[in-house]
């Protein structure tokens, strides 16, 4: 992010991918975290002293082949949420607040229908340590039953299944930014933290290294209307 200042971003919001590498089809954990250590990095630089990072992360089933032929892993859980926290904290960052993504009620038993969303601030911040004196609305609540919005296909029918909830990003935007904010996507995937900030009428700066994705973010970010159904659902009109 060279060319963004420092302490300039009100909020960052990450949804890590399974991989660092594009089309990876497996993952070395100690290369992964390594990989997010130096985007967090990035992140605690831009972000303004007040500012905020938002973390979402699914746990995984373990695997041996995650973990260099380490087979006492083999079939176990991955906390990948608490991983995460420990780089987040190891860099600066201080967890101040998590909340439950309820993705679905039903019952799977090949994988997890919740996710983690860790709020963090940096940890020479002043104030409060929690979140929870200021919280307002929707956002206030622990368990965030979200379902849906997650499942997007571009103009070239290329499919994307794990976008974050458009309804997330609006939350956690009407929470600890107002118009005119720095918003910072440094996983972009499917674009929808780039299109709900330009439809909330935030700024923001976003990364990908896949570059299949690239047209389903331009389309994103070019046409909002795209995202009808979500603009209806976040209650804003058009992108000012």
């Amino acid at each position: 992010m060279p060319e963004i200042g420092n302490g300039v971003a009100q909020i960052a919001i990450a949804s890590p991918p399974f991989t660092n590498q594009p089309d990876g089809s497996t993952l070395d954990k100690k290369d992964y975290l390594s990989f997010i250590r130096r985007v967090f990095r990035e992140v605690l630089r831009v972000l303004m002293p007040d500012g905020t990072l938002v973390s979402i992360n699914t746990d995984l089933r373990d695997h041996a082949r995650y973990n260099r032929g380490d087979t006492q892993f083999d079939s176990l859980l991955w906390q990948k949420h608490c991983a995460i926290r420990c780089v987040a904290e190891s860099i600066g960052f201080r967890c101040v607040d998590t909340k439950i993504w309820a993705k679905s009620l039903n019952r799977n038993v090949y994988r997890h229908m919740f996710a983690y969303i860790q709020f963090f601030r940096k940890a020479s911040a002043s104030g409060r340590s929690s979140l929870r004196g200021r919280v307002t609305g929707a956002f206030a609540p622990d368990v965030w039953l979200l379902e849906g919005g997650t499942y997007r296909r571009d103009l070239r029918g290329h499919v994307f299944r794990d976008a974050v909830h458009p309804e997330i990003v609006k939350r956690c935007l009407d929470q600890f930014t107002s118009r005119g904010d720095l918003a910072i996507s440094p996983f972009a995937g499917s674009g929808t933290i780039l299109s709900v900030a330009q439809l909330m009428g935030r700024r923001c700066v976003g990364y990908e290294i896949n570059s299949s994705l690239k047209p389903l973010i331009k389309e994103s970010i070019k046409t909002p209307e795209h995202f009808s159904a979500y603009a209806k659902l976040l209650g804003t009109g058009a992108a000012p």
